[in-house]
């Protein structure tokens, strides 16, 4: 499985070659930050009191890399790392994931984008829950008229727990579909069946299957 992530790391790497070197732009960065504070089970008497100090606070920071290798290609590189802390109960947390993706034209009608994703999560005080998530996902665009455009996708995840009774993998297979019926109306829709198994020795059979859909029509009379 490590195999699997490393060559999908080495893809990415090796894809951009293609393009010519005199049309690449230089990177551009991208640093965000995301926190937050949350409280529970607040009586009304103890309001004001209660506020002073958060039963949990989250910090998040994120960095993006794009870069533009030519008009016909462009890859992303997001790492982020994340601490959820509770003051008065177990469960807090760290993650930390490293995504590259990458948005490919093949042609004028054809566009092709993939990502692969791994993910750990580290709990205070146990290890039994810590986690290690590793994603892979690609979309294949297809422009089959100018007025009707068709898009297959896939998506798999693997959530590797210390604990392995947990651990799991899980398949996602959908379609997209959208349609411009005149210059006012537009068409779209999406279909996905998701699969989730457990992931080990001796554990086969299937665990749950979703299905999901759903339509959306819009109109502008601007137009």
């Amino acid at each position: 499985m490590k195999s699997r992530t490393v060559l999908l790391y080495a893809l990415s790497l090796l894809l951009p070659l293609t393009a010519s070197a005199q049309e690449m732009k230089l990177p551009v960065f991208y640093l965000r930050y995301d926190g937050g504070t949350g409280w529970e089970e607040i009586a009304p008497e103890e309001l004001e009191k209660e506020l002073d100090v958060p039963d949990s606070q989250r910090h998040r920071l994120t960095l993006r890399i794009k870069e533009q290798w030519s008009d016909a290609f462009t890859s992303n590189l997001y790492s982020a790392v994340s601490r959820k802390y509770y003051a008065n109960q177990s469960g807090s947390y760290t993650y930390f994931y490293l995504n590259p993706d990458f948005q490919w034209a093949l042609s004028d009608r054809v566009q092709w984008s993939a990502g692969a994703r791994s993910k750990w999560t580290f709990y205070d005080g146990s290890d039994a829950n810590d986690l290690t998530s590793l994603l892979a996902t690609t979309e294949l665009s297809l422009e089959l008229l100018d007025e009707l455009k068709l898009a297959p996708f896939f998506q798999t995840v693997f959530d590797l727990y210390r604990n392995g009774e947990k651990t799991q993998q899980t398949y996602t297979a959908g379609l997209r579909l959208e349609s411009r019926l005149s210059a006012a109306w537009r068409l779209s829709g999406r279909y996905r069946g998701i699969a989730r198994c457990p992931l080990g020795t001796g554990d086969d059979g299937l665990e749950r299957f979703n299905q999901e859909f759903g339509l959306n029509l819009s109109w502008d009379p601007n137009r």
